[in-house]
C-alpha cells in the first residue's frame, strides 16, 4: 500500500514539476517585450544584439534594433536579424531588408482607447516595416507581393536615422 501512495505521489509530483516548467517557460516568453517600443517579441521578426558587456538583448523588429545600435554603437558588439522567410538568425550586416511593405506583425492600425476618446496612432516607432531576409531573391519575391522597398544593411540604417 505504501509504495503504491509513494508512486502515485511521485507520478503527481512529475507531473507538477512539467507543468510548472511548460507554464514558466509560455509565461517568459509571452512576457518577453521589446525595450525600445514595449510590444511583444516575435520570433519571425526578432532582432539580436550582443552588447560588449555580454548581454543579449532582443527586440521585435530590425527597425527597433537598429534604433539600438544607432542610438549606443559602441555598446553593441553584433547583431543578427531574422530571416522572414525561413526563420532563422542571419548576421544584420548581411541581411536585405524590404521596408514599408503591407505586412506590419509588430503594429496595427487599431485605435487607442481612453475612458470616452478613441483615436488613431499616426506616428509609430515599427512603422514603415523593415523585415529582414537572408536572399535578395527572397526580398524581392516578398516586394512583389506585398510591396515596398528593398533596402541593403547601410540604406536600412540611413533610413532608421532619419525617421
Amino acid at each position: 500500500m505504501r509504495r503504491a501512495t509513494a508512486s502515485g505521489l511521485l507520478v503527481i509530483l512529475a507531473f507538477g514539476i512539467g507543468g510548472y516548467v511548460v507554464v514558466s517557460r509560455a509565461l517568459r516568453e509571452r512576457a518577453a517585450l521589446c525595450q525600445v517600443c514595449s510590444r511583444p517579441i516575435h520570433r519571425g521578426q526578432m532582432f539580436v544584439l550582443q552588447m560588449r558587456d555580454g548581454a543579449r538583448e532582443r527586440t521585435c523588429c530590425p527597425r527597433c534594433g537598429l534604433h539600438v545600435r544607432l542610438r549606443a554603437p559602441e555598446r553593441v558588439r553584433a547583431a543578427w536579424a531574422t530571416d522572414f522567410s525561413s526563420g532563422r538568425l542571419i548576421e544584420a550586416e548581411r541581411a536585405i531588408y524590404v521596408e514599408g511593405s503591407e505586412v506590419m506583425t509588430c503594429c496595427r492600425p487599431a485605435p487607442l482607447r481612453e475612458p470616452g476618446i478613441v483615436y488613431e496612432r499616426h506616428w509609430d516607432r515599427c512603422l514603415p516595416s523593415l523585415i529582414a531576409f537572408a536572399r535578395e531573391f527572397d526580398a524581392r519575391a516578398f516586394q512583389a507581393e506585398h510591396g515596398g522597398r528593398v533596402l541593403t544593411y547601410a540604406e536600412s540604417l540611413v533610413s532608421v536615422r532619419e525617421r
